[in-house]
């Protein structure tokens, strides 16, 4: 996995104007050491205040704190600055349990009780979706937490980058800068056997040699297969890995997506298939489909006609692959672009009781894929999300097309980032 700092424009426009602050102070900001009052930690971790009319971003606070935090960058509109000091604390304020929080932009939660991250995150989601999705926060349930906060990753990415005074390889992830790699020897997101596997990599120097400057090194576990490592395009030994699962095991090619946290995966599988359940779809759709999980646990609950899809042919061979081994006929899939997929699959059927499930990238649905919803709308959307913002803007758009949102919840896939996924029903 790549961390990262970054912030699409669009979020940063609907954060700062959801607090309607502006920078009125035209005097250059930058380096000036201020006191600021932490007012609200907002999407994607960001702690918020304000100075003479401007907005200002501080990394590493919690609501109600009083901080000293010096400007790094003026914007037009808002500023981002460093923590200095922490003046007042918050009674939700711990310690972080890693050591690398200064050059690890990844888990900005570190320094706060769980309890305070799962509340900041529900507050984040139901304000983005009010705002921009024109959302009722009563459709809102509670989040679902992670049963664990740390050693719950399953895959892990490195970077592996030449320092230039050494020649040596660097092997970790991209700090806050986000050009320069620091050393990780352990990661305390990553499942216990991948933690290990670091370590021996890290002393193996026959493996530190033969990376070269820009490699990526994937870390994945899985119980069947225990812990793997592979550098840029050479594989594992197999390229088809097994994956255990409330539905059983499931073939997972090794390059393709799988959720990172088992146990928040399996509750939200579950959390899917009731809904379906509960709506008895004559037809569901399964856009951006992967291996083939929601497809088949949709297809084993009884619904007569599944149709996954996806443009990953790797994974649509191993969906099809699993779906075959447990015998379920009424499941077809096709690897293709996903607008062009939804579009193929919709013409055909009768969409009055169809169910269609979304599973998109943190970038949300393609325009094609909203074209294709226009011009035949399933009478329901179950869409599962990892990042709020494009989600608010595709409810936002759905509700042109007499789309609804009925019920929403988080699942805290990601503990101690400013990441988590979430299911969101939408009816006519």
């Amino acid at each position: 996995m790549v961390f990262s700092l970054y912030v699409s424009r669009y979020t940063l426009h609907l954060l700062i104007a959801s607090h309607q602050a502006f920078c009125s102070n035209t005097a250059p900001m930058t380096e000036q050491v201020l006191s600021l009052d932490i007012l609200d930690v907002v999407y994607r971790g960001k702690g918020l205040a304000r100075h003479e009319g401007c907005v200002v971003f501080v990394l590493g606070v919690l609501p109600g704190e009083t901080v000293t935090a010096r400007i790094r960058k003026q914007h037009k509109s808002y500023a981002d600055a460093d923590l200095v000091s922490i003046e007042k604390k918050s009674p939700a304020r711990i310690d972080p349990v890693c050591p690398l929080t200064e050059e690890c932009p990844g888990c900005s939660y570190q320094h706060m009780e769980y309890t305070e991250e799962l509340r900041l995150k529900q507050a984040q989601f139901q304000d983005m979706l009010k705002r921009q999705g024109g959302t009722d926060p009563s459709t809102c349930l509670d989040p679902t937490a992670s049963p664990t906060e740390t050693g719950y990753r399953n895959k892990i990415i490195f970077h592996a980058q030449k320092n230039k005074k050494t020649g040596k390889i660097v092997l970790g992830y991209i700090g806050k800068n986000n050009r320069t790699v620091f050393d990780v020897p352990q990661c305390p997101l990553a499942l216990p056997a991948i933690n290990k596997l670091i370590k021996e990599k890290l002393s193996d120097t026959v493996f530190m040699r033969s990376l070269k400057d820009g490699d990526n090194v994937t870390f994945r576990y899985t119980e069947n297969d225990k812990a793997l490592c592979w550098a840029g395009k050479s594989e594992p030994g197999k390229n088809r890995l097994t994956e255990t699962t409330s539905i059983g095991e499931l073939k997972v090619h090794n390059r393709s997506f799988f959720q990172v946290n088992s146990a928040i995966a399996d509750k939200l599988i579950k959390c899917v298939i009731e809904i379906v359940i509960l709506n008895k779809p004559d037809t569901l759709i399964d856009l951006y489909c992967g291996v083939g999980v929601l497809s088949i646990a949709a297809a084993e609950a009884g619904v007569p006609n599944v149709l996954g899809i996806d443009y990953d042919r790797s994974a649509i061979r191993c969906a099809s692959q699993n779906a075959k081994q447990r015998e379920l006929q009424q499941v077809e899939f096709m690897g293709e672009p996903a607008g062009l997929g939804l579009e193929m699959a919709l013409k055909p059927i009768d969409v009055s009781n169809c169910t269609l499930i979304v599973d998109p990238p943190r970038r949300g649905l393609e325009k094609t894929v909203i074209d294709a919803i226009a011009g035949k709308p399933p009478s329901r959307i179950i869409y599962v999300s990892c990042a709020a913002d494009t989600l608010a803007r595709d409810i936002s758009r759905l509700a042109e097309f007499g789309y609804k949102v009925k019920r929403t919840q988080i699942f805290d896939m990601f503990p101690r980032t400013p990441h988590f996924e979430s299911v969101t029903l939408l009816t006519r």
